[in-house]
């Protein structure tokens, strides 16, 4: 029949041949980044490290005072003698020192090297300066809990003050939270860069 009008629209001829009608492809970076909060400003990290390792380093100085044998020594006419006996007591007391700076180190290199594991390299200088400030904070608060020696009259037997004989263990605490950050951040599976800003060149 003539009057039959066709309901197909004759002037549609399908989609444009260059129009890609297949879904993008999600690019991995973006869904390793959605939904992760901002990470926080190099200062926030400095600070909350740097709180940490002042709280934690009182915390070690009375460990240590608390732990640490007892050093007698007399009273002569120019200072204090220490009895040879007592070397391996003296060892102690260092030797303390170190265990329980090493271990604030490891526990606090790894809490923090995961904590802020995009900011590896903030982490990293806090974690230095802040370890070797609580070293100093422990040794100061244990030198104050300490004896100390007023004006004895010669051949006195008195308790010695505490004191770090070997300096080097101070750096027990700074050295291991630093390799530990280290280690964590180099053999991460997504290669977070070591960027101080927060600002990545990839």
């Amino acid at each position: 029949m003539a009057g039959v009008v066709s309901g197909e629209n004759p002037s549609w001829t399908g989609p444009p041949a260059d129009v890609n009608t297949e879904p993008r492809a999600e690019d991995p970076g973006e869904r390793r980044t959605r939904g992760r909060r901002p990470a926080p400003s190099p200062a926030r990290v400095g600070v909350e490290i740097g709180a940490t390792s002042a709280v934690l380093g009182v915390v070690m100085g009375i460990v240590w005072y608390l732990l640490s044998p007892e050093l007698t020594g007399q009273v002569v006419e120019d200072g204090v003698v220490t009895p040879v006996e007592h070397a391996r007591e003296l060892f102690d007391q260092i030797a303390i020192f170190f265990i329980l700076g090493a271990g604030l180190g490891l526990v606090l290199g790894v809490f923090f090297g995961v904590r802020h594991r995009r900011r590896p390299v903030t982490a990293l200088l806090g974690l230095a300066g802040g370890g070797l400030g609580g070293s100093l904070l422990a040794l100061a608060v244990g030198v104050l809990l300490g004896p100390s020696i007023g004006d004895e009259a010669p051949g006195t037997e008195v308790t010695l003050p505490m004191e770090l004989e070997a300096p080097a263990a101070l750096f027990a605490w700074p050295v291991v939270a630093v390799v530990v950050v280290t280690v964590m951040s180099l053999f991460r599976d997504d290669r977070t860069p070591w960027v101080w800003n927060g600002t990545s060149s990839r």
